[in-house]
C-alpha cells in the first residue's frame, strides 16, 4: 500500500511542480508585460514634454506674428508716402492726409491687438492711469487733468504707458 499511496503522491506532486513552474512563467510575463507598458508610458511622457517645450518655444518665438502682419500695410503706406515727391502747398496737403491715413491704420492695428489709447474721461487725475510732470496752480479743483503731453497705452486692462500729464493743484493762500 505504501508504493501505491506514493505513486498516486507522485503524480499529484509532478502536477503541482508543473502548475506552480507555469506560475512563474506567468508571473514573470505579467512582469515582463508591466515592464514594457512602464516603459512606453516612460518615452510617452517624454513625447508630451518635448512636444509641450516646442509648442512654448513657438509661442514665445511666434507671439507677435498676427500683430506684426497687421503692421505691414502701416509700413508700407510710410514708404510709399516717403517715394512721394512733396512740392507745394497741394504736395504738403496730400503728404498731410496720407500721414493721417497712416496713423488710422496703425491706430487699428494696435486696436487689433487689444492696444487701446488711455481717455483722459472727466478730467480726474488717476495715478493708475497717468504721470504727472506739471502742477499748476489754477482756480477751480485740484487734481484736474489740465493737458497730455504724451498719450498713454492700455493693453487689454494692463497699462503699458501711463500718460504724461499736467495736474492742477489749489492755489496758495496768502497768510
Amino acid at each position: 500500500m505504501n508504493e501505491e499511496e506514493q505513486q498516486q503522491e507522485s503524480p499529484s506532486t509532478e502536477t503541482e511542480a508543473e502548475s506552480a513552474s507555469a506560475e512563474v512563467v506567468n508571473w514573470e510575463e505579467k512582469a515582463e508585460d508591466y515592464r514594457n507598458d512602464y516603459l512606453r508610458a516612460l518615452a510617452d511622457t517624454e513625447n508630451l514634454r518635448k512636444r509641450h517645450e516646442k509648442q512654448i518655444e513657438d509661442a514665445r518665438n511666434y507671439a507677435v506674428d498676427r500683430f506684426a502682419r497687421e503692421l505691414l500695410p502701416v509700413i508700407d503706406s510710410l514708404e510709399l508716402a516717403l517715394a512721394s515727391p512733396v512740392e507745394g502747398a497741394e504736395g504738403i496737403a496730400q503728404l498731410r492726409q496720407g500721414l493721417e491715413n497712416t496713423l488710422t491704420l496703425f491706430a487699428q492695428a494696435l486696436g487689433k491687438a487689444g492696444i487701446a489709447p488711455i481717455e483722459v474721461g472727466e478730467g480726474r487725475f488717476d495715478p493708475h492711469l497717468h504721470q504727472a510732470i506739471a502742477m499748476v496752480e489754477t482756480e477751480g479743483d485740484a487734481n484736474r487733468i489740465l493737458a497730455v503731453h504724451q498719450k498713454g497705452y492700455l493693453m487689454h486692462d494692463r497699462l503699458l504707458r501711463p500718460s504724461m500729464v499736467s495736474v492742477s493743484k489749489a492755489p496758495k493762500t496768502a497768510e
